[in-house]
């Protein structure tokens, strides 16, 4: 699976997580954090959990995890890598 593969599922990701407060082709054009587009607490982790779900990863949520999951393209990338 490629990168923009995995980038394109993850901003649908984004949207269902957010409720669609940040659809998919916001989240996905880049520019600007998940954070800065209105992500909430409460997104991120529903996301999380949907990242987990679907690409059978853990991910940790220490600051380095965190970062990772406001940064589109850094998470698309890190999923490619594995």
């Amino acid at each position: 699976m490629t990168g923009n593969t995995i980038k394109e599922r993850l901003a649908e990701l984004v949207e269902e997580s957010s409720d669609g407060a940040i659809p998919a082709d916001l989240a996905r054009s880049g520019g600007a954090s998940l954070s800065a587009l209105g992500l909430t607490s409460l997104s991120r982790m529903r996301l999380v959990d949907a990242v987990e779900g679907e690409y059978d990863v853990e991910i940790d949520l220490d600051a380095a995890g965190w970062e990772l999951l406001d940064d589109l393209d850094a998470l698309a990338a890190h999923l490619a890598a594995r």
